[in-house]
C-alpha cells in the first residue's frame, strides 16, 4: 500500500479536453462553476476554435471561469476574442470570471479600460460566486 499524494487528491478531473492547434483547453465541473483552463499559447491561427469552444460551455448559463494561470502566449488576436466574450456574458447577463496570468499581464497593462472581470486564481473566482450567491439568497424580495 503507498500513501497517496494530498495534491493529486485536489487536481481536478477533468470531463472535457480539447487540442486547438498549440493550445489545450481542460474543462471541468465545480460545484459552483465551469472552468475553462487553457494552456499553451492563443494566437491567430487558434483563437476562433478556443473563443468557440468557450461558446459552448456558455450555453449552460451556469458561472463560467476562464483560467488562463497557465497560457504561455496570448496574442492580440486572442486577447480580441476574450474582450468579445467578455462582452457577450455581461450582455447575456452571464457570470464570468478571468484568472490572469504572465500571457495576459502585458496586454492588460496596455489597453487599461479593457474591463475584464479579473481574479488571481480559481479559488477567488469561486469564493466571489459563492458570496454573491448568499448575498442573492439573503436579499428581502428578490424575484429569479
Amino acid at each position: 500500500m503507498h500513501a497517496v499524494d494530498s495534491q493529486d487528491q485536489r487536481r481536478p478531473r477533468y470531463r472535457y479536453v480539447v487540442n486547438c492547434d498549440g493550445a489545450q483547453m481542460f474543462v471541468y465541473a465545480r460545484s459552483l462553476a465551469t472552468v475553462v483552463r487553457i494552456d499553451g499559447g492563443v494566437d491567430a491561427a487558434n483563437a476562433g476554435q478556443i473563443a468557440a469552444e468557450v461558446r459552448r460551455f456558455t450555453k449552460a448559463r451556469t458561472p463560467l471561469i476562464i483560467d488562463l494561470s497557465h497560457l504561455d502566449f496570448l496574442g492580440i488576436e486572442g486577447f480580441q476574442q476574450l474582450l468579445a466574450l467578455n462582452h457577450q456574458h455581461q450582455a447575456a447577463g452571464l457570470y464570468c470570471r478571468i484568472v490572469t496570468g504572465v500571457a495576459l499581464r502585458p496586454l492588460v497593462r496596455v489597453v487599461r479600460d479593457h474591463g475584464l472581470p479579473l481574479v488571481r486564481s480559481v479559488p477567488e473566482a469561486l469564493q466571489l460566486i459563492e458570496d454573491a450567491l448568499a448575498t442573492r439568497r439573503q436579499a428581502p424580495g428578490m424575484v429569479r
